[in-house]
């Protein structure tokens, strides 16, 4: 899954991803599957959701549980289940379709408008009739009320096809010279027609009347300057009383009917027909989708600002939306079909709520298609000298050419071209040369300040410059904080009506205004020279630095001055500053900086000092407690025999050496050596270690139970302590108990056994 952000819009594309061709067998499938992530993470919404070569038009039903698909080579009509995710059937057409309508609320019920003058009727059973119409056919609506069938195409004629009756109506006569789309309105049966002369038809299809026309072309050329033919490619209603009509140069108008000034044109820029125009209501505002053969543009209908994009790599041809959610579908040059999901226009449709949660989860890059083979034809594969491979299972035909292997394309042109490489590297460098030019044509676009509070703004924006720069002295640093607070303000939406609304203005002419101004001049100026002395100071310390190495290694070790330190000196800085600014006399200020400057240096060094004997001090001890391990080190080993019962404790009292007390240390007991060791020990790093054979340490592990084990336990000792309580204090019957027992009536003989004995 490939997912793209414009103007923070997330765009999913669901169809993004490598595709396996049908005629792979299973096997190769699987390992193909295996070796490659990019097919093993792919998503398949509908399966099978593509067509041999190119698809033409989509389409969903009212019901929202199929669409309708038309393609080619050859002409197909495929229907898919959105409850099942699968096709559920395809039939051949004899011409390519060009504009289809679902005429029933399922898929039982659709008519067929083709490009060789065929108007096909096919129910579940498949093609139910077939007829011709007078020219070639490019558009046609349906009106639900009276079930007429409008079709528009290549003549001046509006014709009519009533489908309850089964017969032709009187056509009607357009002032154009061909039609080239058509549209009614549901609420009010309004007829309207789009001719290739830039006329907009409204028709009154009842008394067969022409209400209005708008004349979209003669604004178009007037806007432009220009006097050429513009046409009306497409037109879509929004609502009752307003329409947008698309144009063969890019753009789309925006009408009120009540009116022949359009309320909104949007350009494309693209110079393309625009193909399909769509409305999708909204409460925070209606969104305008309109497609041309290179893109699906996103904009909203109050201002025409844009919201998002849609672009392919491949030319579009028709698309739709999903009633109430966020899913789009494409047909385009190309076999696989687009399926596009943007959340901010609405949610997932029931049958992939899933999708939602998908969409962030499985975010991929861009792949292409059927990257392991290669599309050839017949010469191309003579100019590789390839020839000889037709027939074998290398190459797998395919419409006019091959499918080949990538890596044998490769190789093969490698061989075959060898220049082919020096033409690639210099197309490549008149690329870039020409990118460049584009870049340097292209003017930096300036920044308007707001209308209110102008000098506060730029204040704020070159200070929010800083926090973009690399920061390399305490000076810009202690300035980017500022520059943080800055651009904090300008994002932040708190704060906008302080550059919006007249009532937050600053009045720079009162006189607290004025008080406040020069006494931040007065400050500003008294920083700047502590400033400098300060990275003054900090150069003459790296100078010395750099002089000492061991200087280096103290400021690495030793931790930096303590934020409460900080604090004070800014403390002290700010209420010198402060008094400095009240005095009048310049000569008084010089001295307190003078002072303060010779207070700070004279700390430094203080700090320097006692930092650089601290160190020393360490290295020392280091150095000695280095030379006490190597002087206790054993120089050599005995080994001695064990005798059964023995134990290794009488080499800590015993001495080995034979002999007598010598005062040597290889001669010493281990026991004694060991004692003088800690001895000396205590005496230079101040802890204790016990006594243990051999210098080395005892360690004393406790396995503790665990909590279930321990629960257990309590409860066995708990069941144990009740059954001896109740051993103790029950009575077991004797002679005396069973003598005072009643005897029962000799009628009953329940407890009473054969021998005359109770049980």
């Amino acid at each position: 899954m490939e997912v793209s952000t414009v103007n923070d819009v997330k765009i999913y594309n669901l169809s993004a991803g490598r595709s396996v061709p049908e005629w792979m067998s299973s096997r190769a499938r699987r390992k193909l599957e295996q070796r490659n992530a990019d097919v093993r993470q792919r998503i398949q919404l509908i399966q099978d959701f593509e067509m041999p070569d190119v698809s033409n038009t989509v389409n969903i039903t009212p019901d929202g549980k199929y669409v309708w698909a038309s393609g080619n080579y050859k002409p197909w009509v495929k229907c898919f289940d959105l409850n099942n995710l699968s096709i559920k059937f395809e039939r051949g057409l004899d011409s390519e379709v060009v504009k289809m309508i679902p005429l029933s609320d399922d898929y039982s019920k659709v008519v067929i408008l083709e490009e060789d003058r065929w108007i096909e009727m096919h129910a579940m059973l498949g093609r139910y009739f077939r007829m011709r119409m007078p020219c070639f056919g490019r558009d046609m609506a349906l009106s639900d009320e009276s079930s007429d069938l409008f079709l528009v195409g290549s003549k001046n004629e509006i014709y009519r096809l009533n489908l309850e009756q089964g017969k032709w109506l009187t056509p009607l006569q357009s002032t154009g010279t061909a039609l080239n789309c058509c549209q009614i309105a549901k609420e009010h049966q309004l007829f309207v027609c789009g001719t290739t002369n830039g006329i907009v038809e409204a028709w009154d299809h009842r008394d067969r009347t022409l209400c209005g026309t708008l004349d979209t072309g003669s604004y178009i050329n007037n806007m432009l300057g220009e006097n050429e033919k513009v046409g009306v490619t497409s037109i879509a209603f929004s609502d009752p009383l307003h329409i947008g009509v698309g144009t063969t140069t890019g753009h789309v108008l925006l009408y009120d009917l009540r009116s022949r000034r359009p309320l909104l044109v949007k350009d494309h820029n693209n110079e393309l027909p625009i193909k399909k125009i769509e409305f999708v209501k909204r409460d925070d505002g209606n969104v305008v989708t309109s497609m041309d053969s290179r893109m699906m543009k996103m904009w909203y209908e109050e201002d025409g600002s844009p919201m998002a994009a849609i672009e392919n790599t491949v030319p579009l041809n028709d698309f739709c939306r999903f009633p109430n959610s966020g899913m789009f579908f494409f047909a385009n040059e190309a076999p696989k079909m687009l399926q596009y999901f943007i959340p901010q226009l609405g949610p997932a449709p029931k049958w992939c709520s899933y999708l939602e949660n998908l969409t962030e989860e499985m975010e991929e890059t861009e792949t292409t298609v059927y990257d392991n083979y290669r599309f050839v034809t017949k010469k191309q594969l003579e100019d590789l000298g390839l020839s000889g491979l037709v027939g074998t299972n290398v190459l797998r035909a395919y419409m006019h050419g091959y499918f080949i292997d990538a890596r044998l394309y490769n190789k093969a042109q490698t061989q075959m071209q060898p220049f082919a490489y020096e033409q690639y590297k210099e197309h490549k460098i008149k690329s870039i040369i020409a990118d460049e030019r584009e870049k340097s044509a292209v003017q930096k676009k300036v920044e308007k300040l707001p209308s209110v509070n102008k000098a506060l703004a730029a204040r704020l924006r070159e200070e929010a410059t800083l926090a973009d720069k690399v920061l390399e002295s305490r000076k810009e640093k202690r300035r980017s904080k500022r520059a943080e607070g800055a651009s904090s303000i300008l994002a932040d939406d708190r704060f906008k009506k302080l550059f919006e609304s007249e009532d937050f203005e600053v009045d720079e002419e009162s006189d607290i205004f004025v008080k406040n101004a020069a006494m931040r001049a007065k400050l500003q100026e008294k920083e700047a020279p502590e400033e400098e002395e300060e990275d003054e100071d900090e150069g003459d310390s790296d100078d010395n630095n750099s002089e000492d190495d061991s200087d280096l290694e103290i400021e690495k070790d030793q931790p930096k001055v303590g934020a409460w330190e900080e604090e004070e000196d800014d403390n002290d800085s700010m209420a010198s500053d402060l008094e400095s600014a009240s005095e009048s006399d310049d000569e008084a200020d010089q001295t307190l900086k003078k002072k303060r400057a010779k207070a700070r240096a004279q700390r430094r060094i203080e700090k320097n000092a006692s930092k650089a004997q601290k160190y020393e001090e360490r290295k020392e001890a280091k150095k000695q407690r280095t030379q006490q391990r190597q002087a206790a080190k054993p120089s050599k080993f005995v080994l001695h025999s064990i005798g059964n019962g023995e134990t290794t404790r009488k080499f800590v009292d015993e001495t080995v050496a034979s002999g007598t007390n010598v005062l040597n240390e290889d001669l010493m007991a281990l026991g004694d050596r060991k004692f003088a060791s800690v001895k000396q020990d205590k005496r230079l790093k101040k802890r204790n270690e016990d006594d243990v054979p051999f210098g080395g340490r005892e360690m004393t592990f406790t396995i503790s139970k665990r909590d279930k084990d321990l629960r257990a336990e309590a409860i066995k000792a708990k069941q144990k302590a009740h059954i001896d309580e109740r051993k103790n204090a029950a009575r077991r019957p004797n002679q005396i108990v069973t003598k005072g027992l009643k005897k029962l009536p000799g009628n009953l003989n329940v407890g009473k056994k054969g021998n005359g004995q109770f049980y």
